[in-house]
């Protein structure tokens, strides 16, 4: 060994250094190798439960078609386009291991749901045979669906209303479309699979999930970077776990309260009831709903009035009472939002609805809509929708924050008389308290002859390896920060 030599053991050691550094660079990288969502489309948010294969746990998938219509399906496409299916991100898969790829074997929710369609889907939708769609709040603020098409049946007991747990079996991989079992546009059977977030639901026929924004399913079961031709193993066991923030499985809320919240009961004195909590639920086209963190506890949503037939969008805040009485309902407006002169509130109360007319602009804070009699418990509410009779043009904004019931009688007295609105303007009851299927006023939005379906054919072949000697450029482009695509809100 010369004087110059570096000794071996410092060579040893500078070379295990060298592979750990390069070891912790490859794992960090490959925790963010995330498919890039296109402008319009978003990532599945990291608030939601992880996400899962929608296969049993153990088995081997297939993924036959992938991202885009160059990818094994020319129906994967649409990003956030409002009067079709946003597909791009879709993903048709089958049973690896199986000879009939999986036809006749079961297929399951990925993340719990509600079911909000469920049978066979027609006229534009046709191309997807029987199909499963859930829907998914994940704790961001938006609404999600998932889409189970081209199944060979449907499970005993999936039906609209149900809730389903992760893993629970929704139906049978098939390949079903344009009303039979059997498909001419496809040879293989497979499971045509998308998530959507903040579509509409409704169309043509049996309706389908339109607009919104396509969503990327990643990561999903440990899996990035999806491409056709890869192998998938899914570790989908559908085990409720009481803590993890998601009500799934057999989890109850008086089991696990904290995984399953409820609308909670108004108590005999009365409470707020702000539109951040589970009693208030928001409805119509999510594209003209607006949130600023403002007014009662810093959150409130608008939209903006029209003067059309039909209501556009509405909010509804459910009351179930624990002690009959009469209350007094206030609602809170925000001076810097609140401009509807004409807000009409709709108070559904022990077996009748009264309305009022408030002007939102009058006042900063709590403003009486008047005093109801409430029976004690559900199937009572106050609602309010956005046609107030002021034109889209005037741009004035109809506000939904916190409404307030303030006990006026007292608590376990005798029976009170009937409701004496002592505040607003009072509108006599009846009229169809629906919600239309008519647009804006500002030129409307009938809704428009959608599509969906696969159709398997030519696509792009599955990625090569890396290449080690383009590592750092590899690396540069993975890393980048996770967000959510483009927004169809005004």
């Amino acid at each position: 060994m010369t004087g110059d030599a570096m000794p071996r053991s410092h060579v040893l050691r500078a070379l295990s250094w060298l592979l750990a550094g390069l070891a912790a660079v490859i794992a960090t990288a490959d925790a963010l190798a995330l498919t890039e969502p296109l402008t319009g489309a978003t990532l599945y948010p990291t608030s939601g439960p992880p996400l899962r294969l929608p296969f049993p746990a153990g088995t081997n998938v297939y993924v036959l078609s992938s991202y885009g219509p160059s990818n094994g399906s020319s129906l994967h496409r649409n990003l956030t386009d409002p009067s079709h299916g946003n597909d791009h991100y879709a993903l048709d898969l089958t049973y690896a291991d199986d000879p009939d790829h999986g036809l006749g074997m079961p297929i399951v929710a990925a993340i719990p749901g509600e079911v909000v369609k469920a049978g066979w889907a027609t006229a534009g939708w046709a191309n997807f045979g029987q199909r499963v769609i859930l829907r998914h709040d994940l704790g961001d603020g938006h609404t999600y669906y998932s889409l189970y098409a081209h199944l060979d049946s449907i499970a005993p007991g999936i039906e609209e209303g149900v809730t389903v747990g992760q893993g629970q079996v929704v139906g049978a991989l098939g390949a079903s479309c344009q009303g039979e079992l059997s498909c001419s546009s496809f040879s293989t059977p497979h499971l045509h699979w998308s998530i959507h977030r903040d579509s509409m639901i409704g169309g043509t026929g049996t309706g389908g999930s339109y607009g919104g924004n396509a969503v990327v399913p990643e990561p999903i079961d440990g899996h990035e970077d999806l491409f056709r031709g890869q192998e998938l193993l899914s570790m989908n066991t559908g085990a409720a776990s009481c803590g993890d923030g998601f009500c799934s499985g057999d989890e109850t809320h008086e089991g696990c309260p904290g995984d399953c919240p409820i609308c909670e009961p108004i108590p005999s004195a009365g409470r707020t009831v702000d539109e951040a909590e589970l009693c208030f639920t928001r409805g119509g086209d999510p594209r003209w709903w607006n949130e600023a963190e403002d007014g009662w506890d810093g959150g409130l949503v608008w939209t903006h009035t029209t003067d059309a037939d039909a209501v556009d969008n509405h909010g509804i805040w459910e009351l179930s009472f624990e002690e009959a009485g009469e209350y007094r309902v206030e609602v809170y407006t925000n001076a810097d939002f609140a401009q509807a002169q004409r807000a009409a509130y709709a108070v559904t109360h022990d077996g009748m609805t009264d309305r009022a007319v408030l002007d939102q602009s009058a006042a900063d804070g709590w403003q009486t809509l008047g005093t109801y009699r409430f029976a004690a418990g559900g199937g009572q509410e106050v609602r309010l929708d956005d046609n107030t009779g002021e034109a889209y043009t005037l741009r004035r904004q109809i506000v939904f924050d916190a409404i307030r019931l303030v006990r006026t009688d007292a608590p376990s007295g005798p029976d009170a008389g009937p409701a004496t609105p002592d505040g607003g303007v009072p509108v006599s009851d009846g009229g169809d308290d629906s919600v239309g299927e008519a647009g804006r006023s500002d030129g409307g939005s009938e809704r428009p002859e959608l599509e969906g379906g696969c159709a398997v054919g030519p696509g792009g072949a599955a990625p090569g390896p890396w290449l080690l000697l383009g590592l750092g450029w590899w690396l540069a482009r993975r890393r980048r920060r996770r967000g959510s695509g483009g927004s169809t809100r005004a």
